[in-house]
């Protein structure tokens, strides 16, 4: 067996609402990226022992080429969103004499666009067809040109992902996976169509052992990546309870963000259990308030029950910040549907309300049909197929128009209030949970944090004011803080949390105006104090 030299590429992702560029230069030390993107450390971890693994992500490194060339095998992973920078890495990886493979969501639901791309691809979960790969390399001998596994991954058998190797300093969050697949069947979605209906879960015991590895690497902050945290509920619990007594046991050191269905509402000793693990913020696919678009797109455990707002309210009441996702462009979406997707964001007090035009994925139930139907279509350069109650052009306007009026600070920091101030109960369960955390005390301390947040409001208002609406959000912010804030006494939102929102604010408008104006504004080179709880 001989030993390969293995790279592993992630792409660099574009600005977007989810990676939070604009508000990076914001944090403490040099922080590059949002997140880490988990395929890098569980790859590492799969692959065998005499491998030598390089983990390059874009978004916190350049890349290297020149140095590439003394790999045996360099590999590209990435989801959709990242389609344009995997096609130019490949192109420019060519003439290297190192295979070339490709991996994750992206060449899972289109293969065919990477056959002349690189020299072997692999299909779906590849925790055993990756290693199998490397060890036929080792051998000497010949390996297949596409690799898929013939069963689903048992995730008892994952090993722990190599976070040593991660640069843990330039990000701000990990990410760990507890599951794959989702018992539901939304017609747009490529998860049961890549990890299937049957939830796999790995055991608590190995969680555990992760959730040290990530500790143990300095972050204090994790989003666990599951589509669907509950789509087990049994096993979720489980979880949660070894979790939570890990968080008590070490003083409470990682802050938690989750994504479940919104039947989570109905389950109150979930709720007191994510409580309890230190899960600070749920995301939360609502889609859209009509009940014919979640009828249409098969959402049918967004229709059950009593109504969503009720739902939403009782997340909020459990302690938990609510953060959520919504499409636009079903076939029941006429041109009002952005006057009700505002209102109804805005009366459920979703501050971090992420919007996206429908996208037809590859090896989804929606492109199948928009195919036979005749409706796919790329000639739009936002749209990727054609709407059927208004025009491509009509659908990108509309929503580049919800976004820019969703992101006004007026209307964000009302949702803030909204959700905030209208619930006691989140007040008091966030109160009495908080107060079991260790904090550090002293005169030290406190000089430290006060200290950190006038560093981070500082620089956001020197930045702010040498841009073109920076003046007019400052007003706001001070607005929102005095005739919002104050009032609620000694329940009013911390100084530091709230100068973090006013961050997260700024990064939210900044993608809004510049996608409206087809551009994405130059990012600034500031360091700034620690990273504040945006979801405090």
């Amino acid at each position: 067996m001989r030993s390969l030299k293995v790279a592993v590429i992630n792409p660099r992702f574009e600005p977007s609402f989810w990676c939070y560029h604009h508000a990076l230069p914001f944090q403490h030390g040099d922080k590059r990226c949002w997140m880490v993107t988990g395929a890098l450390p569980a790859l590492a971890a799969a692959a065998p022992a005499h491998c030598d693994v390089t983990l390059i992500d874009e978004n916190v490194e350049a890349i290297d080429f020149a140095a590439l060339d003394d790999f045996d095998v360099i590999g590209v992973t990435g989801m959709v969103v990242q389609a344009n920078r995997m096609r130019e890495i490949l192109l420019e990886l060519r003439g290297k004499t190192a295979t070339i493979v490709v991996g994750g969501p992206y060449v899972s639901v289109a293969p065919e666009l990477f056959e002349k791309l690189c020299d072997i691809r692999f299909l779906g979960e590849a925790d055993e067809t990756w290693p199998a790969f490397l060890n036929t390399l080792g051998e000497g001998a010949e390996p297949l040109k596409i690799y898929r596994q013939d069963e689903k991954t048992d995730m008892a058998t994952v090993p722990c992902p190599r976070y040593d190797l991660i640069k843990s300093d330039r990000y701000m969050m990990a990410s760990l996976q507890f599951s794959r697949g989702c018992p539901f069947t939304c017609e747009f979605c490529d998860i049961i169509t890549i990890f299937g209906r049957r939830p796999r879960m790995k055991t608590a015991a190995q969680m555990i052992a992760e959730f040290e590895e990530i500790h143990a690497a300095g972050f204090r902050l994790c989003f666990l990546v599951d589509d669907n945290l509950i789509g087990n509920k049994r096993e979720a619990k489980k979880l949660l309870r070894a979790l939570a007594d890990w968080q008590a046991a070490h003083g409470y050191p990682i802050k938690l963000y989750v994504e479940a269905s919104i039947n989570l509402a109905d389950e109150p000793e979930l709720l007191d259990l994510m409580l309890a693990a230190n899960v600070r913020q749920v995301f939360i696919g609502i889609e859209s308030p009509r009940m014919a678009a979640l009828e249409e797109m098969k959402k049918v455990q967004n229709i059950r029950g009593d109504s969503l707002l009720a739902k939403i309210g009782r997340i909020r009441d459990a302690g938990l910040v609510i953060k959520a996702g919504f499409i636009v462009g079903f076939d029941s979406d006429d041109h009002l549907i952005f006057d009700d997707q505002y209102e109804f964001i805005q009366e459920a007090g979703i501050a971090q309300a992420i919007v996206a035009i429908l996208a037809p994925i590859p090896s989804t139930p929606l492109y199948d049909r928009l195919s036979r139907q005749g409706r796919i279509d790329h000639r739009h350069p936002d749209v990727g197929f054609r709407p059927k109650l208004m025009s491509a052009d009509q659908l990108k306007d509309g929503y580049d128009e919800l976004m820019l009026r969703l992101f006004e600070a007026d209307a964000f920091f009302d949702r803030v209030f909204q959700g905030y101030a209208q619930s006691s109960e989140f007040r008091r369960r966030r109160k009495d949970f908080d107060a079991l955390a260790p904090k550090r005390r002293g005169l030290r301390a406190t000089v430290s944090n006060w200290t950190g947040t006038m560093l981070q409001a500082a620089a956001l208002w020197r930045t702010a004011r040498r841009t073109e609406r920076g003046r007019d959000l400052l007003r706001a912010y001070i607005h929102a803080w005095r005739k919002q804030n104050l009032p609620l006494g000694a329940e009013r939102i911390p100084l530091a949390s709230f100068v973090g929102l006013c961050v997260e604010h700024w990064h939210f408008f900044n993608i809004a105006q510049n996608r409206h104006k087809g551009r994405f504004a130059h990012l600034s080179e500031f360091a700034g104090p620690e990273p504040v709880d945006l979801a405090a």
